[in-house]
């Protein structure tokens, strides 16, 4: 789904959730983004991938910190690409590097 200049997709297929978001991730892209999400499968692998992100602000941080908790709730692994200069800046201003790269990548 495209939102304002932000995308997500989420493709399901044999127990592996995909999820990809890219462009611009911020207040006016990211609150419709949660409703094009499926529910997650207890088990399952969740694969993020937000290379394709240009811009970002909380509200991108928020929506990946709301998928790595409810992925973890269903006791899914988490895998998560490499993440963009507009995303892991915003990460390292809230300190949360530690928590979000201890993924299984």
């Amino acid at each position: 789904m495209t939102s304002a200049s932000g995308a997500l997709s989420h493709e399901r297929h044999m127990g592996v959730h995909s999820i990809t978001l890219s462009g611009e991730l911020t207040m006016d892209s990211v609150g419709a983004m949660y409703q094009q999400l499926k529910p997650f499968e207890a088990g399952a692998t969740l694969v993020m991938d937000a290379s394709a992100v240009t811009r970002a602000d909380s509200s991108a941080l928020a929506l990946v910190t709301t998928l790595m908790r409810r992925a973890r709730e269903q006791n899914m692994r988490v895998e998560m690409k490499p993440l963009p200069h507009a995303l892991s800046a915003i990460i390292q201003i809230y300190g949360l590097q530690d928590i979000l790269t201890a993924c299984d990548a």
